[in-house]
C-alpha cells in the first residue's frame, strides 16, 4: 500500500546505538534501523530518518551518518533533526552540528573542520550567501 501511494517511512531512533542502552533494557536500536531499512528497500518506499534524543555530540552524529547510508538496505532520503533549541548554540555543539550538515550533505566524506574555525563556518557563510543572492534578485525585480 506505501509503495502504491508513493509514501516515504519516517523512522525514529537513527543516532541510538547498541552499545549505550542499559543491559535490562534488552534491545537493539541499530538493530531495528536495520531491521526498517531493509523491509522498506524491499517493498520499494523510501525511508527518512529522525533523531529519537536531544543529543549534540559527534557520537550520535556519526551513527546517524552510518545508519544513512546505503550499505545494507535503504540509505535515508531525508532526516529531520528534532529537540533543535538554543543548545545546539552551546560550545562544541554548533561545530558538531556543522560537520553533520556537510557530512550529510557530502554523503559522509566530509573533513573535520579546523579548531580554528572560531568565527564563522562553510554553513553559516552558505546561508549568507544564498540570502544575498535572494536580495539582489528581489532587488532587480522591484
Amino acid at each position: 500500500m506505501f509503495s502504491k501511494h508513493g509514501v516515504v517511512l519516517n523512522f525514529t531512533c537513527m543516532e541510538m546505538k547498541d552499545g549505550e542502552q542499559p543491559d535490562n533494557a534488552n534491545c537493539s536500536p541499530e538493530g531495528l534501523v536495520r531491521q526498517v531499512k531493509m523491509a522498506t528497500k524491499s517493498v520499494g518506499i523510501e525511508l527518512a530518518g529522525e533523531n529519537a534524543l536531544e543529543r549534540y555530540d559527534s557520537g550520535a552524529y556519526g551513527q546517524v551518518l552510518a545508519t544513512s547510508r546505503s550499505d545494507f538496505g535503504n540509505p535515508l532520503s531525508a532526516f529531520t533533526y528534532l529537540r533543535l533549541n538554543k543548545r545546539l548554540f552551546e560550545g562544541d555543539n554548533w561545530r558538531n552540528m556543522v560537520e553533520f550538515v556537510k557530512g550529510m550533505a557530502e554523503g559522509g566524506r566530509n573533513e573535520r573542520l579546523s579548531e580554528c574555525d572560531s568565527t564563522g563556518t562553510n554553513l553559516f557563510v552558505r546561508l549568507i550567501k544564498e540570502k544575498n543572492v535572494q536580495e539582489e534578485k528581489e532587488t532587480v525585480l522591484v
